[in-house]
């Protein structure tokens, strides 16, 4: 069995991808030595780094979105992720669980990005899926914190001295322009449009970037497709890793 460092990209219900290619790193030899995520990426992160299955996580995740009204009101839907953490994470504390883990939010006060390491879990996570308008802003230690897609959506900075090594995911590929779209889909194509750069920056130099043209197609909040999103992200990694595909900006 590989270790290697992995990079979890935010992307709300796209984030299920993780799942898949994960589970495909896993059929081929791989798992993580240790991860960085943000978002999404750092809720799928850190039900791995507790040292589940990317199968067990995709079990629990559909058991809990069987549940009615889950985006109903935003502010109970955090609640609701609040309480789901509590009550499936084996370890609540980063120095305990079997698999290091960063988890990044945005200072909403300063701005910027800040990386969690150590101390609470659940507040840290809650704080790096705080998405704007949508999740309440979460207070740490006096500080207000917000998604940390805002401030880089693929947090590299922990693996800096082994960038070489690094496999980056990204779940947020962008569609072609299609103008005329409908308004939810523009928003989403902006709200990607603002810190793709960023992404791309960050993950110049890394061993590998995995970037599932499929998730192209859904949403942030499509949470009735979680299946059809673990299912793409696993067959772009699959095809990767058995030399059939080349990822979309994969750098050699």
């Amino acid at each position: 069995m590989q270790y290697l460092p992995f990079v979890l990209s935010g992307g709300g219900v796209r984030g299920a991808a993780h799942l898949g290619v994960l589970r495909a790193f896993e059929e081929h030899g791989v798992r993580p030595r240790a991860i960085s995520g943000t978002s999404a990426g750092a809720l799928a992160g850190a039900l791995i780094a507790d040292g589940r299955s990317p199968v067990e996580v995709m079990d629990l995740l559909q058991a809990e979105l069987k549940r009615s009204g889950f985006m109903r009101r935003p502010t109970l839907a955090s609640k609701r992720i609040e309480a789901f953490l509590e009550r499936v994470l084996r370890h609540h504390r980063f120095e305990d669980l079997p698999v290091p883990l960063f988890v990044s939010a945005t200072d909403l006060e300063k701005g910027g990005q800040h990386i969690f390491s150590t101390g609470e879990l659940i507040p840290a996570l809650m704080a790096s899926c705080a998405i704007p308008l949508v999740f309440p802003p979460v207070r740490i230690e006096g500080t207000y914190y917000v998604d940390g897609g805002i401030s880089n959506n693929m947090p590299v900075e922990p693996f800096q001295a082994e960038r070489d090594q690094v496999v980056c995911v990204h779940v947020n590929p962008l569609p072609a322009f299609v103008p005329g779209r409908s308004m939810r889909r523009t928003m989403d194509r902006i709200w990607h449009l603002n810190f793709r750069e960023m992404v791309m920056r960050s993950a110049r130099g890394c061993h590998l970037f995995v970037e599932p043209a499929g998730l192209s197609r859904f949403t942030m909040f499509e949470l009735g497709k979680l299946e059809a999103i673990e299912a793409i992200g696993h067959t772009c990694a699959a095809e990767l890793l058995d030399g059939k595909a080349r990822a979309p900006g994969q750098f050699p």
